[in-house]
């Protein structure tokens, strides 16, 4: 929702991290996912202040709301949000600029797309204006 964290969320469904890899119009030469083997969870009622760890650990929350759950949400709490996060072992996929069309067609045809992804009228709205428009 555009407020500064320190939780960087990702999915655990390949599929939806594709998408939201291919889904805002690009100019740039190419898009990436990226795969980080996860840290250990953080056991959040034994550890409730965010700001106490010193690495980056794992964290489910406790309350899902229908959008985390459609997305296969889950998010990581950085140290110090602002440092960049380049461990050794994440992986990027990098998805060629050309391929982002076929590739986001592909995913609504499997039924990974804003209306699935983002429950409620935005969501659906925003699907219906991709398919009905040449915003593809």
């Amino acid at each position: 929702h555009g407020l500064p964290t320190r939780f960087l969320d990702w999915s655990t469904n390949a599929l939806v991290a594709l998408f939201f890899a291919v889904e805002a119009e690009y100019t740039g030469e190419f898009s990436a996912v990226y795969c980080f083997p996860a840290p250990f969870f953080a056991k959040i009622d034994l550890h409730p202040d965010p700001f106490g760890f010193d690495e980056t650990v794992r964290f489910i929350p406790s309350h899902q709301t229908p959008r985390i759950a459609t997305q296969s949400g889950v998010f990581t709490i950085h140290p110090v949000p602002r440092d960049s996060f380049m461990p050794p072992d994440l992986i990027r996929l990098v998805i060629p600029n050309e391929c982002r069309y076929t590739i986001k067609r592909s995913l609504w045809r499997l039924g990974v797309h804003y209306a699935s992804l983002f429950p409620g009228l935005d969501g659906i709205s925003r699907h219906i204006e991709w398919s009905r428009t040449l915003k593809h």
